[in-house]
């Protein structure tokens, strides 16, 4: 099984399942936005994503200076790619994604549409101010699912959830051993674990992993690369760094390896989950310094990082503001580094060759 095929595949599948099974689907902007919750009311929840093909057409809702993905995400919309969906939620992330949110309600006024807000620090007012916006997030699910919260349902949900996550750190760190696997598959399976109803993408995960660990160790001999952005999405860019020696084995992501770092705490299902959202690594537009430096040197040490890759979007401003003092811990560590700037053109001539040569100075060293 190949997840790039599951991944090519996922909306249909979402289709599908709704069609088959009538249970409403919900799309979420962010990684913030609590699944489990809403999947313990029989929702699939989607994380939005994907490119299109005619981004200008966003340009009479959304600035031209607002970074790619989100005017991607906007056409999308527009041209009823995600005509499908039955509501939307967003946590609290970027100011352009909060517009997003807002344009997309009031332009395409889904059937439900929520708004949370989550605090940017674990302290115990952040937990009681978490738990009353998770309650009313849950009394508004309750008047749109008609059905009432359960505890036993939520904690089926996390169980099932937490399962898939902890498959999915296990195959980062089989790659972190030399296993053979492509980031771009990883990254197609980070997409699929918030894409795809979790009992259909779990299963697939057990059968994905259990193959993997079959195939035989290969030998390394190519250079550790952690990636770190926003919204890394262009496949051909991580297959072509593997190609001319990296092994990207660690990413600093929207999706990936940040929402794997903590396990959901046993206990109380919603307080657990408080915990967890509280506590998961920061992004950019969520963190203070000290947080995003902590973060990054843990991943690096943990993987054992040789290089770091910075692949940002333009116009991002939280990922761009932080880039500067980054650069300077890498530089601090004696890790190479090099940033690449997208315009939502993706993998272009210019990209490639900044990277060839990028690789060309890593084997001088």
């Amino acid at each position: 099984m190949n997840f790039r095929d599951l991944y090519e595949r996922r909306l249909d599948i979402v289709k599908e399942q709704k069609e088959k099974t009538n249970r409403p689907v919900i799309g979420t902007f962010c990684s913030y936005a609590p699944f489990e919750i809403l999947h313990s009311f029989g929702v699939i929840p989607v994380r939005i994503w994907g490119e299109s093909g005619n981004l200008h057409k966003a340009d009479a809702l959304l600035q031209t200076f607002i970074c790619p993905p989100v005017r991607h995400l906007m056409a999308l919309g527009l041209d009823g790619h995600y005509g499908f969906l039955d509501g939307v939620v967003l946590s609290y992330s970027c100011d352009a994604v909060c517009g997003l949110y807002n344009i997309w309600a009031r332009n395409l006024r889904p059937g439900f549409s929520h708004l949370i807000s989550l605090p940017y620090m674990e302290i115990d007012e952040a937990s009681a101010y978490t738990t009353a916006e998770f309650g009313n997030f849950i009394e508004k699910l309750e008047s749109f699912a008609k059905k009432q919260f359960s505890q036993e349902s939520l904690e089926r949900s996390i169980a099932l959830y937490s399962e898939a996550r902890s498959l999915m750190k296990n195959l980062y760190l089989l790659k972190k051993k030399g296993f053979l696997v492509s980031y771009a598959d990883i990254h197609a399976m980070n997409i699929c674990s918030q894409t795809l109803p979790v009992e259909i993408f779990l299963p697939e995960l057990k059968k994905y992993v259990k193959t993997v660990e079959e195939e035989a160790r290969r030998s390394r001999k190519k250079l550790k690369i952690l990636i770190s952005g926003s919204v890394i999405s262009d496949a051909s860019l991580m297959d072509f760094i593997e190609e001319i020696g990296g092994d990207i084995v660690a990413d600093d992501a929207c999706t990936g390896l940040r929402l794997l770092r903590n396990v959901i705490p046993e206990g109380d299902p919603l307080q657990s989950l408080v915990k967890y959202y509280l506590t998961m690594p920061r992004c950019s537009s969520r963190a203070d310094f000290p947080s995003r430096k902590a973060s990054l040197i843990e991943t690096i040490t943990d993987f054992d990082i040789d290089a770091v890759i910075f692949i940002h979007q333009k116009f991002c401003d939280p990922h761009l503001s932080d880039h500067p003092f980054l650069k300077k811990i890498l530089d601090d560590m004696r890790i190479p580094h090099m940033q690449i700037e997208l315009e939502g053109d993706g993998f272009t001539g210019q990209v490639r060759t900044r990277v060839e040569s990028f690789f060309e100075m890593l084997e001088r060293r």
